[in-house]
């Protein structure tokens, strides 16, 4: 009768384990793949978040982040849907891609350049500001600088600091570098000045190579740095699409809540910190605490201001061929859903 019994409770643990393998494989089987576009620059961070800690995996998704050396070369496979979602940011190159036909929209914030969190400066050559030679925004004229690419959004930025100070577009001579160039062209002596980003803004600093002059926001007030591409088909799924929007508002909110003051310096900072050093590949991690973040919009709304104002540039100077209507291309519908889910959170810049 013992022997029976031992037997039926052994059936009924295999059996109870079947189910559960069963389970967990119908589960796995029934979750969405979905393939990301990273750059693993700090603006990243909601999505590596969204990822590590399983926010997307409780939407259903499963999520393959993939590595790319800058937004611009996803935007071909972002068009062709080899790529669902990006992270990238307003550029002539995204406007001329939706001009050929490609098929992308711009659905939330990844990264937004303030008054209080500008990690994105106007850095001058640490000899020219030490002899004099560079005092105000006037000084441009005739000066090298460096801008990320051709066409990217910092030629506008750039154009408005002239802009302010009374100077012309031709005024100054554009050297296209990569921000991980800045530094050396400055030991170099290769340029004046440039519009670079963190963490090279305080490597510079710290090497005595450049000086942060100003912040953008002295004549660029609310940039809109970097943003969220989705390919057009998997935007049509939009209840998969909005489950993507809200796991990744989930990471950007856990990000955001650490900001304090300009710095990852509120609750949970340290654990933020290791995440971004995680993420970025940065093993300096006083570096990552000293330098001012990236600010996310925790809503994920979007700046039109800015992107309208980078795109009649780019028009102005015939580098974006044809007009486009903004309406088609930016698409805030995902992220009010999202918000209307998980509540809004609006944070003060």
């Amino acid at each position: 009768m013992f022997k029976i019994s031992r037997s039926l409770r052994t059936l009924a643990l295999w059996t109870a384990a079947l189910v559960l393998v069963g389970t967990a494989e119908g589960k796995a089987e029934s979750s969405i793949p979905v393939k990301v576009g990273t750059t693993d620059l700090s603006s990243d961070i909601g999505l590596f978040i969204a990822s590590k800690r399983g926010y997307f995996r409780d939407e259903g998704l499963s999520v393959e982040l993939i590595h790319f050396d800058s937004g611009a070369k996803m935007i071909a496979p972002l068009g062709s849907g080899d790529l669902d979602v990006g992270a990238g940011a307003i550029s002539a190159g995204l406007f001329n891609a939706v001009n050929r036909g490609l098929k992308i929209k711009v659905v939330a914030d990844k990264g937004t350049n303030t008054a209080e969190y500008s990690y994105k400066a106007l850095m001058v050559r640490t000899d020219l500001i030490d002899g004099g030679k560079f005092k105000s925004l006037a000084d441009l004229k005739g000066k090298k600088v460096a801008i990320v690419a051709k066409g990217a959004a910092d030629e506008s930025v750039i154009n408005q600091g002239l802009l302010k100070a009374g100077l012309a577009d031709t005024d100054i001579e554009r050297v296209f570098l990569p921000f991980s160039q800045h530094l050396n062209a400055f030991l170099n002596k290769a340029i004046d000045a440039s519009i670079s980003s963190e963490p090279s803004i305080s490597i510079m600093t710290k090497q005595k190579a450049a000086v942060r002059f100003s912040g953008l926001d002295a004549f660029y007030p609310v940039q809109q740095t970097a943003v969220l591409l989705m390919n057009g088909r998997f935007f049509s799924d939009k209840q998969t699409a909005a489950k993507f929007v809200k796991a990744y508002l989930r990471g950007v909110r856990d990000y955001v809540a650490t900001l304090s003051g300009g710095k990852v310096a509120g609750p949970g900072a340290e654990q933020m910190v290791g995440l971004l050093s995680e993420m970025t590949g940065i093993r300096d991690l006083s570096l990552l605490k000293d330098s001012v973040p990236t600010f996310i919009n925790p809503d994920g709304n979007l700046t039109m201001d800015s992107i309208r104002t980078d795109y009649e540039y780019f028009r102005a100077r015939k580098l974006v061929a044809e007009d486009i209507d903004l309406n088609e291309i930016v698409d805030t519908s995902l992220v009010k859903q999202a918000v209307s889910s998980l509540g809004g959170m609006q944070k003060s810049r």
